[in-house]
């Protein structure tokens, strides 16, 4: 058997969704009987002077009459249904004498009541054109229709199918619009149980929407009030819960003139009840037809959140200046007993003086990395972009970090025939990236290896590698590396210590400073650690 072509499988699937439409259709029509239709049949009946006429209409299984006269029945089988017929054509379809047609002769409805003979019928559409149903007249001896009598009953067809398809726009119509109430109810309830606060407006910039969250947050319904008068009625305050929103501040608005909001945070505080962060989301309705336009706005109440991070910063800070005044004196202490303040030491002495030296040292780091994502997370720690020669800037940072190199038995190798470039950063937390790179090469390679540094320009960019030789990193982990307190988990990292901090602080400080970075590596063949920052061109 041949494939069926393109073309009919499409015109199948085509004439199967006319189908299945049609057969909505009847279902929609299956209801009692109506006026208008009864007024046709009895008119087809006295006009073509037949006992019986019926408006029938056929599903997958049944023909049923939505109108009849002279018959009892309401149903009948559709394999037993001359109208069957009738909908295979355009036209009229008559039989003038069933019990001499082999289609019918032996059909129950021939042989038994209600004894038919004649049958002449029109196909009823529905408004997509599909024939469902027929007008038809039927007599119990056989006969013949006249030419007024067939131009009579096409025209009490089309009175019926124009009538039919008018009754189904008007069912249609009703019950899309009670399922359009019962969506909005159902999309209101949803709203309403949502602990986020939900607020829109509609393409004139009206507020449309407050879902009981946002009434509780706002302790205000919706009110048509001009979008500059939003912030102070409505209780709007940039996220420092003092300074009053500016207009083109307000989330709503944003989203309305056609911008993408992402966790915007501000406060709402209305009276009587406590300042409430919220961070708010959304933006168009129908982004496709631009702004401005319809909008909406997702509130979620971060209040908790904020107060714990708040609890969190005065608890670092506190406790870190509570142990910076100590170290220091520990640590000056002990520098100053290795170097000879006292008398000299035994071999002991001296080897415990470097652990409490070394570890003293692991904890100021300790401290420094806390405070500094403490900052980056508030947003309180600034940058000084200016432009600096790159050079000098590498050159300082593998003086600077000589001891580690010198500790871990390991060589820095600055890269020969490199291009100077001047780059657009801060040079202070520049250095802290440096340093984080160079400490952790040196770290993780074997004792006389190389740490290899170069630097590749491309476009307005340069992006600066730190290579080494020592014992990777697993695919798997890599991507682990950049996230707060991460550590790689094999015993052999771990012995090198650290607070996990120190790659995420990086990955902050890059980035606030225009930049990327990442790692190429593989486990067992060295890592490749590189950061990329803008450079200076005469546009900048």
């Amino acid at each position: 058997m041949s494939k069926p072509s393109g073309a009919s499988v499409d015109n199948q699937t085509l004439n199967e969704q006319a189908r299945l439409d049609a057969l909505q259709a009847l279902q929609i029509m299956d209801t009692p009987s109506e006026q208008a239709f009864d007024d046709l049949t009895a008119l087809a009946s006295h006009s073509l002077d037949a006992p019986i006429a019926l408006v029938s209409l056929l599903d997958d299984q049944r023909q049923w009459f939505k109108s009849r006269v002279g018959l009892d029945v309401t149903e009948t089988p559709r394999e037993l249904a001359f109208c069957d017929h009738t909908i295979q054509d355009e036209g009229l379809f008559e039989i003038q004498d069933a019990a001499l047609d082999p289609r019918f002769q032996g059909n129950p409805l021939v042989t038994g009541e209600p004894h038919i003979r004649f049958y002449a019928g029109y196909p009823i559409a529905s408004p997509d054109g599909q024939r469902i149903g027929t007008l038809c007249v039927i007599d119990r001896i056989p006969r013949q229709l006249s030419a007024l009598q067939r131009d009579t009953l096409e025209r009490l067809a089309r009175l019926a199918e124009f009538q039919l398809q008018l009754r189904l726009s008007l069912l249609t119509a009703g019950k899309r619009e009670r399922d359009l109430e019962d969506q909005q109810a159902l999309n209101r309830r949803l709203l309403d149980s949502l602990k986020a606060g939900v607020v829109a407006c509609n393409d004139k910039g009206t507020l449309t929407l407050f879902n009981t969250t946002a009434q509780q947050w706002h302790g205000a319904d919706v009110l048509r009030l001009p979008p500059e008068e939003w912030a102070h009625y409505y209780d709007l305050y940039a996220a420092d819960g003092r300074t009053p929103l500016m207009q083109d501040e307000i989330p709503l608005l944003r989203a309305w003139r056609g911008e993408t909001v992402e966790n915007a945070e501000i406060c709402i505080a209305a009276a009587g009840q406590p300042l409430r962060y919220v961070l708010c989301s959304g933006g168009l309705l129908y982004p496709e037809r631009g702004g401005p336009g319809a909008a909406i706005v997702v509130m979620n109440d971060i209040t908790e959140i904020r107060h714990a991070s708040n609890m969190k910063s005065h608890f670092l800070a506190t406790v870190s200046h509570e142990l910076r005044t100590p170290l220091t004196a520990i640590s000056g202490a002990v520098s100053l007993l290795r170097h000879g303040a006292t008398d000299k030491l035994s071999e002991t002495g001296e080897r415990l003086l470097s652990i409490a030296m070394d570890n003293s040292e692991r904890l100021n780091e300790l401290i420094n990395d806390l405070l500094d994502m403490e900052k980056l997370e508030a947003g309180k720690l600034e940058l000084d972009l200016q432009p600096y020669a790159l050079r000098p800037l590498i050159e300082q940072a593998l003086a600077t970090n000589q001891p580690y190199a010198d500790r871990f038995q390991v060589q820095w190798q600055l890269a020969k025939d490199l291009t100077d470039v001047t780059v657009i950063v801060d040079e202070r937390r520049l250095q802290q990236v440096l340093t984080n790179y160079l400490s952790n090469a040196a770290k993780f390679s074997h004792p006389g290896d190389t740490v290899r540094i170069e630097w590749h320009p491309r476009g307005d960019s340069v992006t600066v590698q730190v290579v080494d030789q020592g014992i990777g990193i697993a695919r798997e982990q890599q991507p682990l590396l950049f996230n707060k307190f991460s550590q790689l988990d094999t015993s052999d990292k771990r012995q090198r210590g650290g607070t996990g901090l120190g790659l995420a602080i990086c990955k902050e400080l890059i980035e606030r400073m225009n930049g990327q970075l990442g790692v190429e590596s593989e486990a067992g063949k060295g890592a490749c650690f590189w950061f990329r920052v803008p450079v200076k061109t005469p546009d900048n």
